[in-house]
């Protein structure tokens, strides 16, 4: 389960970093208006990524709780 959390906070991390780039050349070779949805793209692609850092922090810190818990008992 782990591994799986990990891989998908960084699938969301590495799909921002290519958006960023798409949105970059857009933005510099094509109309502002195709790199504005690449920016919304990129934004959410970025969101996603907080969010889903931010439950993956969350699931280790209680994973690790229930560890000294059973350690204790």
């Amino acid at each position: 389960m782990k591994k799986y959390l990990r891989l998908t906070e960084y699938s969301w991390l590495f799909l921002a970093i290519i958006c960023i780039g798409i949105t970059t050349y857009f933005f510099i070779i094509h109309d502002t208006d195709s790199g504005s949805i690449g920016l919304m793209l990129t934004l959410f692609a970025g969101i996603m990524y907080n969010m889903r850092r931010m439950f993956n922090r969350r699931m280790e810190r209680m994973a690790k709780k229930q560890e000294e818990e059973q350690q204790k008992q």
